[in-house]
């Protein structure tokens, strides 16, 4: 079951997957070099090793450092502008707010006498 000879028109007969009807690509699935997680689990007997924690941490903390390097950071214009927006809008609600509780504190003790 090695090559395929080629026919009368030059082009090479079908493969053995071809006449079983799978395209090759399904037994390159089953034949991946890179194990499932399940595999892995299942030789391993008890889950995840230490060697593998350690790993995958460290591949983690790589990728957010990466991640890190694309974010836009904020001037420190940009961030004082901010944080005093954040502040002038905290200091509105809660004097409306504060009012409001005022106002109905008022009510029910007039309400209850």
């Amino acid at each position: 079951m090695g090559r395929a000879a080629p026919d009368a028109s030059g082009n090479p007969a079908a493969s053995p997957s071809e006449e079983d009807g799978r395209p090759d690509r399904e037994m390159k699935k089953r034949t991946s070099p890179v194990p499932s997680k399940k595999e892995t689990e299942k030789k391993s007997g008890t889950g995840m090793s230490v060697s593998g924690i350690v790993r995958i941490s460290l591949q983690f903390l790589r990728e957010s450092r990466t991640e890190l390097k694309k974010v836009k950071w904020p001037t420190r214009k940009e961030l004082l502008a901010s944080t005093a927006v954040v502040i002038g809008l905290v200091l509105v609600i809660s004097f409306f707010l504060g009012l409001i509780d005022f106002g109905l504190i008022k009510i029910i003790k007039n309400i209850v006498g």
